[in-house]
């Protein structure tokens, strides 16, 4: 074998062994299907504080399900000889969907524990812009098995990024509402820690997007 073709041949081979290894990829899929559910389900919550419906102790057990799952990749992982991926890339990127249940966990908790009664404008509005992010990422990652798709990841992981920024404008703009208009310190207190939690769902969305976009230009390219 020329000496030239050589490296050629093997990066061509050790690609299409790496493809073989497909397991991990319907797992990125389910979990990023349940942060949808979970933050789905926390917008329902918001809607009624009261909550009639359980969404609380729905968002508990997605969460429970979406932890077997990270502990699924992880086995995986240590298992798999060709994984698609490096290893950190694939441990990275469950461990960052997991904050996104972690946090609408938090979240809901934060509403039920802190018995709040009552919720602002700006409070939905952040809650909405982290479900148009989890509904972005659970685009992307159905895409990251077809190498094709870099692209279409890519922009996606954009729109992620600019939904980020949105919530940060959002979450400014509601301090400073807050302690202007706001009487009561508790209240001041309920609603600070609600408007944090929920944006700070949009920045681990965006740092799932950064994982995304780090797989697509550091292996797709290959």
């Amino acid at each position: 074998m020329p000496e030239r073709v050589a490296p050629r041949f093997w990066r061509t081979l050790l690609m299409r062994l790496r493809l073989r290894d497909r397991r991990f990829y319907p797992l990125f899929q389910l979990h990023a299907q349940l942060s949808r559910s979970g933050v789905e389900a926390l917008l329902q919550l918001l809607g009624d504080l009261e909550d009639p419906h359980g969404m609380v102790r729905e968002i508990e057990a997605l969460e429970k399900r979406a932890d077997g799952i990270v502990y699924e990749v992880h086995a995986a992982v240590r298992r798999s000889l060709f994984p698609p991926h490096p290893r950190a890339s694939i441990v990275d990127l469950i461990n960052r969907l997991d904050d996104i249940l972690d946090l609408t966990e938090d979240a809901a908790q934060t509403i039920h524990l802190y018995h709040v009664t009552a919720l602002t404008p700006e409070a939905m509005r952040l809650a909405q812009l982290a479900l148009d992010a989890v509904q972005r990422i659970e685009q992307a990652v159905g895409l990251l098995s077809q190498p094709s798709a870099g692209q279409q990841i890519l922009a996606l992981c954009e729109q992620v990024d600019d939904l980020e920024a949105q919530a940060d404008h959002v979450l400014r703009s509601a301090m400073s509402k807050l302690f202007r208009e706001e009487p009561d310190a508790r209240e001041l207190i309920k609603l600070r820690a609600v408007y944090e939690v929920l944006e700070e769902l949009t920045d681990v969305c965006k740092d799932v997007a950064a994982d995304m976009e780090a797989i697509v230009l550091g292996h797709f390219a290959g």
